[in-house]
């Protein structure tokens, strides 16, 4: 199991000016992180106070740091009523490919798109959205494939939200390109208007999962505004199997990496609140070592 973090589990402390990339690097450094996530430049120009001077230092302060770039995440949504839109969001995935392959990412996390109950387009419905998003899934591959970059689709927005629509996306494409991006708490969470148990999503997917997002909820919401009562520490007592979820991961040999993606930081502020949820991944990690667990298959 590596262990990894997303900029997204100190968005604030990066709004606020409290933290920058280079200070981001060093922080997971100092967790002893196997690897780290960064955001694409348009979807999430947050992350950069200059990029221009920062990107070209990427790579030293990594390697520094004793740290792999795991990943790469776009903010797209391919959900797009206009036309225009939709091929603007096509443009920004083909640019975060572009730099996960000046980075050295192995891949790129793409959304789907947002139905109209979870922060999208009114009249974004299940079957125009995915209609859509293959669209502009079909779009982007091409220029994955040139780049040998991996589009890492993640269960988010409800489009996709649920193991079989990711996995009929998938098997549309049937394309080493295309694989998934499993957050294991957004299948209990995250807008959804039907929760999924994610050891069984897991079972469905789990020969084309690349990269996965790890994070708890305190219990299941319907809205985003419930997000700062919803979203726990991991390790703090939610709702979301991560001692079992992670077992199946070491049981199967799992070669990626586990992204923390810390969303409490109402609750816990950002930097102690990150500590504590990578400290306790850890101790998942020593357990399942001690248990052998990845031998027992």
């Amino acid at each position: 199991m590596k262990i990894s973090c997303t900029p997204v589990s100190i968005s604030r402390s990066f709004q606020e000016g409290k933290m920058n990339l280079e200070c981001y690097i060093n922080f997971c450094g100092e967790l002893k992180l196997d690897g780290i996530d960064l955001l694409d430049s348009i979807c999430y120009p947050w992350q950069y106070r200059n990029k221009c001077a920062e990107f070209p230092q990427i790579r030293n302060w990594l390697e520094k740091a004793g740290l792999k770039l795991s990943a790469l995440a776009c903010g797209n949504n391919f959900a797009k009523m206009n036309a225009e839109d939709r091929r603007d969001n096509v443009e920004k995935v083909k640019n975060a490919i572009h730099e996960a392959a000046e980075l050295g990412a192995p891949l790129v996390r793409i959304f789907g798109g947002y139905h109209e109950n979870a922060g999208g387009e009114q009249g974004m419905v299940y079957a125009n959205g995915f209609s859509y998003i293959l669209q502009g899934i079909e779009a982007c591959l091409p220029e994955a494939q040139k780049n040998n970059i991996i589009l890492a689709l993640e269960n988010h927005g409800r489009l996709p939200g649920l193991s079989f629509e990711i996995r009929a996306i998938l098997d549309h494409f049937k394309s080493p390109f295309i694989k998934c991006l499993f957050d294991c708490a957004n299948f209990l969470a995250n807008n959804m208007n039907e929760t999924e148990d994610p050891l069984r999503a897991y079972e469905l997917l789990k020969n084309d999962i690349v990269h996965c997002h790890v994070k708890d909820w305190g219990k299941p919401f319907g809205t985003k505004a419930d997000l700062r009562v919803a979203a726990y520490p991991a390790g703090a007592g939610g709702i979301v199997p991560l001692r079992q979820f992670l077992a199946l991961l070491e049981r199967d040999n799992f070669q990626g990496y586990c992204a923390l993606e810390y969303e409490a930081g109402w609750q816990i502020p950002e930097i102690e609140g990150v500590r504590q949820s990578i400290a306790y991944l850890g101790q998942i990690r020593d357990t399942n070592r001690v248990l052998q667990i990845n031998k027992q298959a």
